[in-house]
């Protein structure tokens, strides 16, 4: 199963760099920023959020910007890349109807756009540190490993989510609620010390509050991973992405009919 997608990845590669490229060009054509809203969305995506908790509430402290950016960017990118999954295969209809092309490489388009986009807005969050005071140490360099285990994650739910977007046509619409309940789950606007003992435990459990508290720490508490529980995420994403593989496999020929 693994061999088979490597061997469509090296079979396709040429073609999955033309549609990222393409793919990353329409996302910018009829604005007027064009690229540079992958800079101005995350700073305007922080200060909302910052205005809100910081200022009105009166909440997070004196830190809280930093704390609030380094949780937002690695959440929203891959709450984009779930959202955008649910139509990377239903909406190439015309493409797959004319012509074989492996099914996860419209998947891992939708990777490597919102990626490259994620990476964009990390320099910035790099940056915002630096001239904030956050001094960085080696373990910073953690990041770059974080973001490998990340994917692993990211690319089995894609793959699912993708699957499911074919055969049902809201499935983006609830995926854009869950993204939103996902905000409120993980330790974005809020600090795991201040959540009591008995509903930290829980939140655990959600995959993306220990790469939260994973980035912040390297970051901002010149720390570790959570390299335990990260590991045990590393072997269910592998699980995962087994089954993901087997499901486009199985139903490879029947998109074209459905869509």
């Amino acid at each position: 199963m693994f061999k088979k997608l490597i061997n469509d990845w090296r079979n396709n590669k040429d073609l999955l760099y033309h549609l990222t490229v393409s793919e990353l060009k329409s996302n910018t054509a009829r604005t007027y920023l064009g690229t540079l809203w992958w800079i101005v969305d995350p700073i305007l995506y922080m200060a909302i959020y910052y205005f809100l908790v910081g200022v009105i509430l009166g909440k997070g402290g004196d830190d809280y910007a930093v704390y609030l950016f380094t949780g937002l960017i690695p959440l929203k990118w891959a709450t984009a890349c779930m959202v955008d999954a649910t139509t990377a295969i239903s909406s190439k209809a015309r493409i797959l109807q004319q012509v074989y092309v492996p099914k996860l490489t419209f998947i891992l388009v939708r990777l490597g756009v919102n990626t490259f986009k994620f990476l964009v807005s990390s320099f910035i969050m790099v940056l915002f540190l630096y001239f904030s005071g956050v001094d960085l140490t080696v373990n910073a360099l953690n990041f770059f490993i974080l973001i490998g285990l990340n994917l692993l994650l990211l690319l089995p739910i894609m793959i699912i989510m993708a699957h499911i977007g074919v055969y049902m046509k809201d499935i983006k619409n609830m995926m854009q609620y869950i993204s939103r309940t996902l905000l409120y789950l993980s330790p974005v606007l809020f600090r795991m010390e201040d959540v009591p003992d008995r509903l930290r435990e829980l939140l655990y459990l959600n995959p993306f509050t220990n790469f939260l508290v994973s980035y912040r720490n390297i970051f901002l508490y010149k720390g570790q991973p959570l390299w335990d529980n990260l590991f045990i995420i590393l072997a269910f994403s592998l699980v995962l992405l087994f089954i993901g593989l087997r499901i486009l496999n199985k139903y490879d020929k029947q998109y074209a009919k459905v869509i």
